[in-house]
């Protein structure tokens, strides 16, 4: 298919966040700018004249959105759109569109591959026999630090879209009791869902409900045999009372894919020497495939906004 003539003008604010990927497929249906980076003071200037915005983490408020009147689309290259004020463009007729669906196989695959470490403690076994415990064994195996199976283990998933979905099908695969938390579940079926977990893992969209839902109190709840996992957003979880739980053993470890901020600053130095906290920079969406359908979802986008607006 030919591209369209008179193709309509687009920002992409913070291309490098999609690390090296083809955006000719944007291209096709836009007069594409795109910027590394997009400091706060630089958005008005760079999104002048346009008519389309793609965003990942660079914040569309609305003061920026009463300035710029030919803004007729906005498309966030995440599957969230809390970066953009969603009220705002709709009192001013910009469309919204989010990238949805592209990153679930990825971010599954690194949940568990979290889970699996956690449990399994692999990289200390690695360093068992890279310190020559292994080979200074009296006999042929090292059974100490124990583990345990996840088959017959309760995983509670928070977050039931697909990727929450898909996080709880490998839990049964494993063998295991699942609970899927939604929008709709009450506040006792969450306490007792927490409560019997052996495995939480968080898939929901960061919200005024969710946030800071993980608190000192909920923390509470868990087992001091539990798994705490974080793949969504980092404000789902009050990081000083996760920090302090940790260190009081009122759960077994954590892994946090996402942070308050990112990237941390001197906040991290606190968190890198937590005892059972794992740490991963945000790249669970990542993978090449995930990457690659995330630009075919936003051209999908400009396709149709293109062919709609004339």
């Amino acid at each position: 298919m030919a591209a369209p003539p008179n193709r309509p003008q687009a920002v992409f604010l913070d291309a490098l966040s999609l690390g090296p990927v083809d955006l000719d497929p944007l291209r096709r249906w836009v007069e594409l700018r795109c910027w590394p980076n997009t400091d706060p003071d630089q958005r008005l200037e760079r999104l002048q004249g346009a008519e389309v915005v793609i965003t990942n983490k660079v914040v569309l408020d609305g003061p920026l959105l009463a300035s710029l009147p030919g803004l007729r689309l906005v498309c966030t290259a995440s599957t969230g759109t809390d970066q953009v004020d969603s009220q705002s463009c709709a009192e001013r007729g910009i469309a919204v569109r989010n990238a949805g669906h592209y990153s679930g196989p990825s971010v599954v695959q690194v949940t568990w591959a979290l889970i699996l470490e956690l449990r399994c403690q692999l990289l200390g076994r690695q360093r068992q026999v890279a310190g020559g415990e292994w080979q200074r064994s009296p006999v042929f195996s090292l059974v100490l630090p124990e583990f345990d199976e996840l088959a017959g283990q309760h995983l509670t998933v928070v977050g039931a879209g697909d990727i929450g979905q898909g996080v709880a099908r490998i839990g049964k695969a494993f063998g295991m009791e699942t609970s899927l938390i939604t929008s709709s579940t009450s506040s006792a079926d969450l306490e007792a869902a927490l409560r019997r977990a052996d495995v939480v893992s968080l898939h929901a969209p960061l919200n005024a409900k969710t946030r800071g839902m993980i608190n000192g109190t909920r923390l509470g709840w868990f087992k001091s045999s539990a798994l705490l996992i974080n793949m969504a957003r980092g404000a789902l979880v009050d990081t000083d009372a996760l920090v302090a739980a940790l260190g009081a053993q009122q759960l077994a470890g954590a892994a946090l894919d996402v942070l308050v901020k990112e990237p941390p600053g001197m906040e991290l130095n606190r968190l890198m020497g937590v005892p059972n906290l794992m740490l991963t920079p945000h790249m669970a969406w990542s993978s090449r495939q995930a990457r690659s359908r995330l630009v075919d979802t936003l051209a999908a986008h400009l396709q149709a906004y293109g062919e709609g607006s004339r």
